[in-house]
């Protein structure tokens, strides 16, 4: 009999578990991630020749195989290095590196070790990325000859490419003024300085500003249309700006404000991209918070715990302070908006997810005794969990009636 009550107990909590009543804990699931991709067995070489009437330029050696194509041809390039690049597919390291090009039929190389160029303080190494410049006439020939300069770039990196960038407006430049953002390096264009004017993001972060701490620092965005490497920010060419800065996909840029906030921002991102659709009392709301699984909803409370216990007093502060602008009176408004922080957030998920609080659970302990031994199993449950345990017991009882 006692074997028996096991087996129907085990079958219960394996039927629970199938419907997803600890989808909270056992069903969650990260949010896939687009993986970087992976240079380590590659060089990437850029030549910054903008002589006319060039018929092919030539990295590593001096045959077909060799051909630089065009920066322009790949967003992914930095237009701002040179008009010709090659990825050159090696695990291995080189000293030096050919470089040789054709112009209006006439051959060229490099001047020493047979159009052989050796990189100063440093070597061909798979990972990173190089720039050939400075390309000048040294003495005529067959072929003729060139100097050169070579550069190690840094680790390989592609241009961020139609992807949305962010900057915290520590001075809030947007309340005078405006928040501009100037890039360059690949395929789109923003214009000629300042550039673009950045929009609001509807996120909101509180922060140490210098000694003394806001609530409500606008973070702004903008969105490319193409691909580019660099980014400056300014007033709207105010007499404040940035220096020129390394433009990543979904880049978080700074300005008055610590990088340490970085964690809050990723969180406020992310839940901004799942906001959706969803109707409360007969309401349509567009970009609802509601609108979040439970899986999703999962993730950011863990996340906001997270933040809150081991990001010290500051991130804590700003994880709970911090928000978005959203619906605030959705019991009469599904237009009227204003900023809801992240802790008014959280409490309004854990009321629609109660599962997602540590106080909707209950611990069940059941001692099973075998032959072989004592055992004592502990299991955080929910009200559904319980309910559906009670149910096992009273037919239980009914059995031995």
């Amino acid at each position: 009999m006692r074997a028996k009550r096991k087996m129907l107990l085990t079958t219960a909590f394996a039927a629970l578990l199938s419907v997803g009543v600890f989808a909270g804990v056992a069903s969650h699931k990260e949010a896939s991630k687009v993986e970087a991709a992976d240079y380590s067995s590659t060089i990437r070489v850029y030549v910054d020749l903008g002589w006319d009437s060039i018929n092919y330029v030539r990295v590593g050696g001096n045959d077909s195989g060799n051909n630089c194509v065009l920066t322009s041809s790949n967003a992914k390039y930095n237009q701002d290095l040179g008009k010709y690049v090659l990825d050159i597919s090696s695990g291995s390291t080189y000293d030096k590196m050919g470089c040789f090009f054709q112009q209006s039929g006439t051959n060229w190389e490099y001047q020493y070790d047979g159009g052989y160029i050796w990189i100063d303080d440093s070597k061909f190494q798979p990972g990173y990325e190089f720039q050939i410049k400075n390309i000048n006439w040294v003495a005529d020939g067959n072929p003729k000859k060139f100097s050169a300069s070579v550069y190690r770039i840094g680790e390989i990196r592609d241009n961020a490419q139609n992807s949305t960038f962010y900057f915290v407006d520590g001075y809030s430049w947007h309340s005078s003024r405006s928040v501009t953002a100037y890039f360059w390096g690949g395929t789109a264009s923003s214009g000629s300085y300042p550039g673009v004017t950045m929009s609001d993001s509807g996120l909101r972060l509180k922060a140490f500003v210098g000694e003394t701490e806001y609530s409500g620092l606008y973070i702004m965005q903008y969105t490319l249309s193409g691909s580019a490497a660099y980014v400056k920010f300014s007033n709207n060419n105010g007499g404040q700006e940035t220096g020129d800065l390394a433009l990543t996909d979904g880049g978080i840029y700074f300005y008055g404000v610590g990088d340490t906030y970085k964690p809050v921002i990723e969180l406020l991102v992310s839940l901004k991209s799942q906001l959706g659709s969803y109707t409360y009392n007969g309401r349509s709301f567009a970009s609802s918070i509601c609108h979040l699984t439970q899986s999703q909803a999962s993730t950011f409370v863990s996340t906001y715990n997270t933040l809150e216990s081991t990001g010290g007093s500051g991130i804590a502060s700003s994880v709970a302070g911090s928000g978005l602008v959203t619906y605030d009176t959705p019991e009469t408004s599904n237009t009227h908006t204003g900023e809801i922080s992240l802790q008014e957030i959280k409490a309004q998920l854990i009321k629609k997810y109660p599962s997602l609080s540590p106080s909707g659970r209950i611990a069940l302990i059941n001692s099973i005794t075998s032959s072989s031994g004592g055992m004592i199993a502990i299991i955080a449950v929910s009200g559904a969990v319980v309910a559906a345990i009670g149910g096992y017991f009273l037919f239980r009882k009914k059995k031995e009636n």
